[in-house]
């Protein structure tokens, strides 16, 4: 099983490559968020690298903001769907401090084409689920092949694909299958079904890596909105 997928990353930031760096993702653990950060990392040469805080979007802007972690990492775009429901956020607090000393910068972009796999309890069979549950991010980019292959087969949305394997992982009394990163199977312990059940082999994600610091600290990345 790979639990890798074919990625572009900007450098790493200097600053960020001190000891007892953190750094905030989109968890819990398992997410295409964690393994972006993991594979970030890798291709940075920063192994082992910062400490990785997996936390909701809210509380990873908010532990930025407060002091509490170096830098936070957020998926901003999708080539399907366009912006997730991050951007928003993220881009009012770049407008707040785009004068300051210090203000919030991207300082970072990494892309990785991704795919979903469907992981389930092991021992649930596909012909037994009763719904999936996945980022609703996910569940449309997944929706033509659940469509045709598991037709009206509730859906339910969840903060996360690392919160959705948590939620199958858990769920003893019901056969629940989840869509993300074979990584969620690897570390919730659940069985992958299928693989590779998004629209097409040009799915790309994007995330920004996010940190407060004076203007000449880091060289403009010079990222965009458009893939």
């Amino acid at each position: 099983m790979s639990l890798s997928a074919p990625g572009v990353y900007s450098p790493w930031p200097e600053r960020l490559r001190g000891a007892r760096q953190r750094l905030a993702y989109l968890g819990p653990p398992g997410t295409w968020t964690h393994q972006a950060c993991l594979q970030w990392l890798q291709a940075a040469g920063l192994e082992p690298g910062p400490e990785l805080l997996p936390l909701a979007a809210p509380e990873a802007l908010q532990a930025l903001q407060q002091g509490q972690v170096d830098a936070v990492c957020l998926p901003v775009s999708t080539s399907l769907v366009g912006a997730t429901p991050y951007l928003p956020q993220v881009l009012a607090l770049l407008a707040q401090g785009r004068d300051a000393t210090h203000a919030l910068q991207v300082v970072g972009e990494c892309r990785l084409q991704i795919g979903y796999s469907l992981m389930a309890r092991p021992g649930v069979a596909l012909e037994a689920l009763q719904a999936v549950c996945a980022h609703p991010v996910a569940l449309q980019e997944a929706q033509p092949w659940l469509a045709q292959h598991l037709p009206g087969l509730p859906q339910r949305p969840c903060d996360s694909a690392g919160a959705a394997a948590q939620q199958v992982a858990a769920s003893q009394d019901q056969a629940l299958a989840c869509l993300g990163p074979a990584l969620a199977a690897a570390l919730h312990g659940l069985a992958v079904l299928r693989g590779g059940i998004e629209q097409g082999p040009h799915n790309e994600t994007r995330w920004w890596l996010l940190a407060y610091g004076a203007p000449q600290d880091y060289a403009d990345p010079g990222f965009s909105l458009s893939h």
